[in-house]
């Protein structure tokens, strides 16, 4: 904790995709405790302005915040959805790419003024501006079936191939809505966003919560490539009411379990141990090793002219 923090009595938080009143309902809890709490909102995004007594009854308020709305909460004071998105691909060393122009240009726009936001993000200088890469990337998905949402998910899976990058971003814009994708070597998530609720900030906020390893917002699915689209997942989607807001939020995709890297893994182990009995066995000497098996097994057996009593 720095200086400005031990004594500071004030402080804004910035929130993304839970709903102001829940918000204001968690921070209210603290203003029987003399914390004063204003909360604003404008569309997904919510500012949560607190001014407490004494710093540590501001640190108390945040940390208990902090904990409550762990992948909603964001940034503080003048952090941008954009600067906490770059911030978030960075500390977690994730490379993003577009499979797509309009894509692109959402993010571009957002980008461009973030400082390092070149360090993860390509603005297509690697993928849907260069020439060789999209004309790999039509030939690969021309023939997909399913309508332009399909074909989008199938450009999210190639891009990723084709360039190795760890997240791609595509979107589907229609008349009044915009499929986005966001997508990982596993899968990718998708979320239908009206075009009046700003579909740059959704997919921001998306691509920080992967890249995090957070889970997505309520609304926010989880699809596997080659399968197909639900409907229902690219129909517009809204934050849940307040009284919904406690309602369990999509769930992190889930992990492969990799049975037979740990069966593999176990048969070393044997192998590893019959290798270190064998050779305390022969006192280090493994051409022995048949010799000293075969007079053990000798051994064992009855000699010529024994008795059996």
């Amino acid at each position: 904790m720095t200086h400005e923090e031990k004594t500071q009595t004030a402080c804004v938080l910035r929130l993304f995709g839970m709903p102001a009143a829940a918000v204001r309902q968690a921070a209210q809890a603290f203003a029987a405790e003399g914390t004063a709490v204003r909360c604003r909102s404008r569309g997904a995004e919510t500012l949560l302005a607190l001014q407490a007594e004494t710093p540590a009854q501001l640190e108390k308020a945040r940390k208990a915040l902090q904990r409550q709305f762990a992948a909603q909460l964001y940034g503080e004071g003048e952090t941008t959805l954009a600067a906490a998105t770059v911030q978030a691909l960075e500390a977690h060393k994730k490379l993003l790419v577009c499979a797509d122009a309009a894509a692109g240009a959402l993010l571009e726009t957002r980008l461009e003024t973030v400082a390092v936001a070149e360090k993860v993000f390509d603005f297509g200088a690697m993928s849907y501006a260069d020439e060789k890469i999209r004309a790999k990337l039509d030939a690969k998905t021309r023939r997909v079936k399913g309508g332009p949402a399909a074909m989008a998910l199938a450009r999210v899976q190639a891009v990723l191939r084709l360039v190795g990058t760890d997240l791609a971003a595509g979107c589907v814009e229609r008349a009044e809505d915009t499929v986005l994708f966001v997508g990982s070597r596993r899968g990718c998530w998708v979320r239908t966003v009206a075009d009046t609720d700003t579909p740059a900030l959704w997919l921001l906020d998306m691509q920080r919560r992967a890249a995090c390893g957070l889970p997505q917002a309520a609304g926010t699915s989880w699809q596997k490539y080659g399968n197909a689209i639900p409907p229902e997942h690219l129909t517009a989607q809204c934050l849940p009411d307040a009284t919904d807001a406690a309602a369990p939020a999509p769930a992190k995709p889930p992990r492969k379990r990799h049975l037979l890297r740990r069966l593999l893994l176990l048969l070393l182990l044997l192998v590893l141990a019959g290798a270190a009995a064998a050779w305390y066995y022969t006192g280090g000497d493994l051409t022995a090793l048949p010799q000293k098996l075969q007079s053990l097994g000798a051994d064992s057996l009855p000699h010529s002219g024994a008795k059996l009593i």
